[in-house]
């Protein structure tokens, strides 16, 4: 059974591209579907980093068009009972992906609109490699979508409730300020991101001689950074609190990488202040 045809697979691994698993991934997709438009997501994502991965998927489904077929695996459960699913979301993409928390923060962007179980072995390479079922399952399901099948072809269709989420990330709004944590390190440039909303830092800045100022604690260490709206407000390799593209908050260095002077890594505490002005 075929429906309308998606013309683009918007693909995420973690296999990365020192070898040739990525474009045999590639290869599938287009023996499958061979007109399909595939945009690389990204394949960095650090081996096994179901969380890392979720994060880097938040903002796909509202940068993609609706006839998208999102293929993302990060699939440390390969070969074991934790089943691929197609997710259709309520902008009309299909997201296809192992049940294990991946799709979490992509949902909270676009929720599912329905769900199904990938259980067709005509909808995978089969007999799937047990070691492999993100080529063999996830990948072949994705350009079978891509090639025009329907989504009830997948599999039966379950409960959206019943999808694997991964924990929520806490920030704690008090008298005293925020705490947050550290989510994801923006690895091309070093900076730091956190889960912490910009825009709950507006009755915590202090005025200073250069501008608005944070007084933040990071990794044991307290101290003052300005808040900037652009790297350019500061000098050369000095450091600077901001709002990211995500609108959170953020610590960089200008035309540095922070990460080389502050041992971060996501779930690492990040505290904002209250300070008494007289």
């Amino acid at each position: 059974m075929t429906s309308s045809r998606p013309s683009t697979i918007a693909f995420l691994s973690d296999v990365g591209i020192h070898d040739e698993a990525t474009a045999l991934c590639k290869g599938l997709i287009l023996s499958i579907a061979p007109e399909v438009r595939i945009v690389d997501i990204t394949h960095q994502v650090p081996a096994f980093d179901v969380v890392e991965a979720s994060f880097m998927l938040e903002n796909v489904p509202q940068f993609f068009p609706a006839d998208t077929v999102v293929c993302a695996y990060v699939y440390p459960e390969t070969g074991s009972s934790t089943p691929t699913v197609v997710v259709r979301n309520d902008r009309g993409q299909l997201l296809v992906a192992p049940d294990n928390g991946l799709l979490t923060r992509a949902l909270m962007t676009s929720p599912a609109a329905e769900v199904r179980r990938v259980e067709n072995p005509d909808m995978m390479n089969f007999p799937p490699e047990p070691t492999w079922y993100g080529r063999d399952v996830v990948v072949a399901c994705a350009a079978h979508l891509a090639a025009g099948r329907s989504l009830p072809d997948v599999g039966p269709e379950v409960p959206a409730a019943g999808l694997t989420r991964l924990p929520a990330v806490p920030v704690s709004l008090h008298e005293q300020g925020v705490v947050g944590q550290v989510t994801r390190i923006d690895r091309a440039f070093g900076n730091v991101w956190t889960n912490i909303p910009a825009s709950s830092l507006a009755n915590l800045a202090i005025a200073s001689e250069r501008g608005s100022e944070l007084e933040v604690t990071i990794v044991d260490e307290r101290g003052r950074w300005p808040l900037c709206r652009t790297f350019s407000e500061v000098g050369e390799v000095e450091r600077l609190a901001y709002a990211n593209s995500r609108g959170n908050l953020a610590f960089a260095l200008n035309q540095g990488a922070l990460t080389s002077e502050l041992a971060v890594t996501p779930g690492t505490k990040v505290e904002i202040h209250a300070v008494a002005v007289p």
